[in-house]
């Protein structure tokens, strides 16, 4: 019988081993640092994001204190080389301008759909003289989302005039603050009633009172 030859076996070469590369760790950026003040160094590219919240609000103070302060100051110029009569109209047409052009940004920017009264309320909160923090704070009692009775129980303007100028009280007070009103609310559709205005007997009454409604 014929020997079988025996099968060679076949030698397979070896998988050379690959070296696993270490994986690297994603470093997630550092949040920048809020400043409470700006002591520090001078920053050539600062943005009101390198501020905080805090130090916001008291910039927030500042900004309203000077924005009654020009307002005041450029009455005053009018006033001086012009007369009071001038002053009056040209400040009623400051007040008017700025509000039909400035106001209707503040619904945009903050998505206010000014369908109610209720709504255009949100209006009276945003702008510099607001309505949200202590120079003049409102009270608002809502009768339905259309009809509002609007107070003002404290009023920093009234306070300097019945101090220092209280011949001006009927010209802010009777003229020019409703038709500011009527611009700031922006919906053109709300009738903006006067309840109560100075002057007044004592500073334990309200500054004003209005009267909002929506016409259809």
């Amino acid at each position: 019988m014929a020997k079988e030859t025996p099968k060679k076996k076949t030698v397979r070469p070896k998988a050379k081993a690959t070296r696993q590369m270490p994986v690297k760790k994603t470093s997630v950026p550092k949040k920048k640092k809020e400043m409470d003040d700006y002591s520090g160094p001078f920053i050539p590219n600062l943005t009101f994001n390198d501020f905080s919240k805090e130090f916001l609000l008291k910039l927030m103070l500042i900004w309203q204190y000077g924005w009654l302060h020009m307002t005041e100051a450029w009455y005053n110029a009018v006033k001086q080389r012009y007369g009071v009569d001038v002053a009056n109209e040209c400040e009623t047409q400051a007040w008017e301008t700025i509000g039909e052009r400035v106001n209707p940004r503040f619904a945009k920017v903050a998505n206010i759909e000014l369908k109610t009264v209720v709504d255009s309320l949100k209006c009276l909160q945003l702008p510099l003289d607001n309505t949200t923090g202590g120079l003049f704070p409102a009270e608002a009692k809502i009768i339905n989302p259309n009809h509002v009775i609007w107070t003002i129980p404290r009023c920093r303007s009234l306070e300097f005039f019945e101090a220092k100028e209280p011949e001006r009280i009927h010209h802010v007070c009777h003229i020019n603050e409703k038709k500011i009103i009527e611009r700031y609310l922006v919906n053109r559709k709300i009738k903006v009633t006067p309840l109560k205005l100075p002057p007044r007997k004592s500073s334990d009454e309200i500054a004003c009172q209005w009267e909002f409604k929506l016409e259809e």
